[in-house]
Parts: structure tokens; sequence; C-alpha cells
């Protein structure tokens, strides 16, 4: 593994894991109703995690599960507030 800035703070690049299920941005924002964009945003806050491969950035199944259960979490959080 190897560290790179994304935003303020600092995370991990990760090897893509082979078996995985792998999206683009553009799947990924068509799929959550959402823009491109946003997508972006939540890539560079480092809410949302993915590969780089040359130049692009590759969202895996992993990570859309992360984010996912992440958000889940905090609705519920909120819910009970």
């Amino acid at each position: 593994m190897t560290a790179r800035r994304a935003g303020q703070g600092l995370e991990m690049a990760r090897s893509p894991k082979v078996a995985e299920q792998k999206f683009s941005i553009d799947s990924v924002a068509k799929n959550m109703s959402t823009s491109r964009s946003t997508v972006e945003r939540l890539m560079d806050s480092g809410k949302l995690g993915y590969y780089r491969v040359g130049r692009r950035r590759i969202i895996g199944e992993s990570h859309l599960q992360e984010y996912l259960s992440l958000a889940e979490r905090k609705s519920t959080e909120d819910a009970f507030r």
C-alpha cells in the first residue's frame, strides 16, 4: 500500500481486488440517481473510496458497500436525534 493525499486527509491507495466488481464514476452516479460531480466530490473528500488506474478512478464494489453502510448508519442516527 502507498499513501496518497486525498482532500484534507491522508488515505491509503489499495490494489484492486481481481474478483471485485468495478464501476465507472458515470455508472455509480446513474445508479445513485445523482450527478457525476457529486460522486467526484464524495471521492475527493474521502467519503467514497476508489482505485486509481492510470489517470482513471475506478470505484470498487467494496467502496460502494462501505460508503452506503456509513450513509445508512448516519441516517439512522439522525432519525433518533
